[in-house]
């Protein structure tokens, strides 16, 4: 009787112990935060490490990752002139903001569509980077995506665009539907890290900064 109940116990146990290694293996797979930094103001990413300007953190687990996308939409334009506008100063310095975030991480490629306040947006990191930007057109916006998708080459990709397609190509590559409307006109602080893992799945991360 005691051994069948030393049985059953250590039966027990290994059973536990296999679904929490379980459990822990399928958190790391699916890259999972230890907190949730929705919504919050994101200070700067260090190898593959998100600090927001609260103090927390979110570590990305390398091993399980296949890409990464940053995302954003061109900073503050210039409304007064027509056609194809310059940044104002407070779009410098935010393309300034977006170099000091980017500074500690890796970026294998920095895509943007040929108008001023695009190319402007990501001037200060691709200096700081000693890398070219590459052009893409809104017409071509579906290829371009399957292009940084399966290009073996690029697996940190940082993609600047506009308040009607930042969050369609934010959709695209989750997989599913993160925003169901264009960003707000006036609105320029949208910072969207999308995650694709190994495993298929997808984590998205939307900041502000």
């Amino acid at each position: 009787m005691q051994k069948s109940f030393i049985s059953l116990l250590i039966f027990k146990i290994s059973i536990v112990a296999l679904l929490l290694a379980a459990m822990i293996t399928s958190c790391k797979d699916r890259g999972v935060p230890k907190v949730n930094i929705d919504g919050k103001t994101i200070k700067e990413i260090k190898s593959n490490i998100i600090f927001t300007a609260d103090g927390q953190s979110v570590t990305l687990n390398e091993d399980s990752i296949s890409k990464i996308f940053y995302l954003v939409r061109h900073a503050e334009k210039d409304t007064s002139i027509a056609g194809d506008p310059p940044l104002t100063k407070e779009g410098i310095d935010r393309s300034t903001k977006i170099a000091d975030i980017m500074r500690g991480t890796r970026v294998d490629a920095i895509y943007s569509t040929m108008t001023l306040r695009t190319m402007f947006t990501v001037d200060s990191l691709s200096d700081i980077k000693a890398m070219q930007i590459l052009p893409y057109d809104n017409k071509t916006l579906k290829e371009t995506i399957e292009k940084v998708k399966n290009d073996d080459e690029f697996n940190r990709i940082f993609m600047v665009g506009h308040s009607n397609t930042i969050p369609s190509i934010t959709n695209t590559l989750a997989g599913r539907d993160i925003f169901n409307k264009t960003f707000d006109e006036s609105d320029y602080g949208n910072f969207v890290i999308v995650v694709a893992n190994k495993s298929g799945s997808t984590d998205v991360y939307t900041l502000r900064y």
